[in-house]
């Protein structure tokens, strides 16, 4: 395979971050080139790492979801966006 998914993971539960970086590492094609805690570090790795894929927690701590999504507007490259949340 050429190309490799990167992706960045933005959840605050480190549980969940190690199990999908340790499912993701598992397939082909997938490459998790950080992950994050809470939503003001979001947008700047965002811009830094420019990841294919962001994973993200729609209910993150400082900044949620989606405010993340609204400056990602800006953004000259942006991922796709996997929402999710431990909503219930």
């Amino acid at each position: 395979m050429d190309h490799c998914t990167t992706v960045l993971i933005a959840d605050n539960s480190e549980e969940f971050c190690g199990l999908l970086t340790a499912e993701l590492q598992r397939c082909q094609g997938f490459q998790v080139v950080g992950t994050v805690g809470d939503g003001e570090q979001v947008l700047r790795q965002v811009g830094e790492l420019r990841p294919d894929l962001l994973v993200l927690d729609l209910m993150l701590p400082k900044k949620d979801g989606l405010s993340i999504l609204k400056g990602m507007q800006q953004l000259e490259k942006k991922p796709a966006v996997l929402a999710t949340s431990g909503f219930v």
